[in-house]
């Protein structure tokens, strides 16, 4: 009995030191694995010192944000979006922040339209801007949207803040002041209707702090890789809409990346392109919006066909700003539609 007895503690005692064994094995591959994704983390993050942004886009953000002291609102388009560009700039005309814009352009024709028709915005040409009209979650949008956030990038370690916007957008009053007014936070963005924990990757307000810069740092390691992964494919194909700056930048803010603090606007004050769907009689029950983005709708033929529907396409048939629309829409808020 005494021999079965030591028999006994003798085996379970080598069940525990093999399973202790295994744990700790297991504990350390783990830690090792974590340590070296780590490492691959910040090797990444570090190699985008190196981002081919040109000097003059840098020296025009220093310029048109005076060096850092107000908000520089930028956005970036192609010739396909000229148009758009130069609508939103009448919509814009009267609301005294035309000094602070910067137009990011992909061809020299839209860069001196721009500062042709007006001097007092920014507009800089750089390369790697695909021409035409580029779709939502195909190759060559992600691929601009890839270019942005480097740019982006860039501009906020100069400690420039950052109003972020898209052209295809009814400005019916200057939002500035209110985005401006959330100071204890590191980003403003703006939801998404119909859908939870997403948020618009095209509007946003950055304020240069070192969350923000954190933030921006891995949203851009993400959005190169997916670049590297999709450079070879057709600037056409389908990109899955899990693979994109608007999931990528949703799920970084709503898990606080790296603590960060940040306000979601409400689509009540920021409307999307669902409020186009809505009907009149739900509409007059809503607060007038700061602005209405025009998406929700797929190509920029059916963007301008819905802005001109609804009289919010502010250039007449020989490109000058329509002063009619300025006025009912601007001076008056009336932005009823058809």
């Amino acid at each position: 009995m005494k021999y079965l007895r030591k028999s006994r503690t003798v085996a379970v005692l080598s069940i525990l030191t093999v399973g202790l064994t295994l744990f700790l094995f297991t504990y350390s591959t783990k830690r090792i694995h974590n340590h070296n994704e780590d490492v691959s983390i910040t090797k990444r993050s570090s190699d985008l010192a190196s981002l081919n942004v040109s000097t003059p886009t840098l020296s025009a953000a220093i310029e048109h944000s005076r060096g850092g002291r107000e908000a520089l609102l930028v956005t970036l388009v192609n010739d396909a979006f000229l148009p758009f560009t130069l609508s939103w700039l009448c919509n814009t005309r009267d609301m005294g922040i035309h000094s602070q814009v910067l137009f990011i352009t992909g061809d020299s024709e839209s860069t001196q339209r721009i500062k042709g028709s007006w001097p007092e915005v920014g507009a800089v040409q750089i390369d790697g801007v695909h021409p035409g009209d580029q779709e939502y979650s195909r190759v060559g949008y992600v691929e601009l949207m890839v270019r942005r956030s480097e740019i982006l990038l860039q501009i906020l370690e100069k400690n420039i803040p950052i109003f972020l916007f898209e052209v295809d957008c009814l400005w019916i009053s200057n939002p500035l002041s209110n985005l401006m007014s959330y100071r204890n936070v590191d980003i403003v963005v703006n939801a998404v209707s119909q859908r939870t924990n997403v948020i618009a990757g095209g509007f946003l307000y950055l304020h240069p702090t070192e969350a923000s810069k954190n933030l921006w740092r891995a949203l851009t390691v993400q959005l190169n890789k997916l670049g590297m992964k999709i450079r070879n494919s057709p600037k056409n194909a389908k990109v899955s809409e899990s693979d994109n700056d608007q999931v990528y930048l949703s799920n970084l803010v709503f898990s606080n990346y790296g603590g960060l603090r940040y306000k979601v606007l409400s689509n009540d004050d920021y409307a999307d392109g669902n409020w186009y769907k809505l009907s009149k009689e739900r509409r007059m029950t809503l607060r007038k919006p700061y602005l209405i983005n025009n998406n929700w709708v797929v190509g920029n033929a059916a963007k301008n066909k819905r802005a001109k529907e609804w009289g919010h396409w502010f250039l007449t048939e020989n490109g000058e700003c329509d002063e009619e629309k300025i006025q009912r829409v601007v001076k008056q808020g009336q932005v009823s539609g058809p």
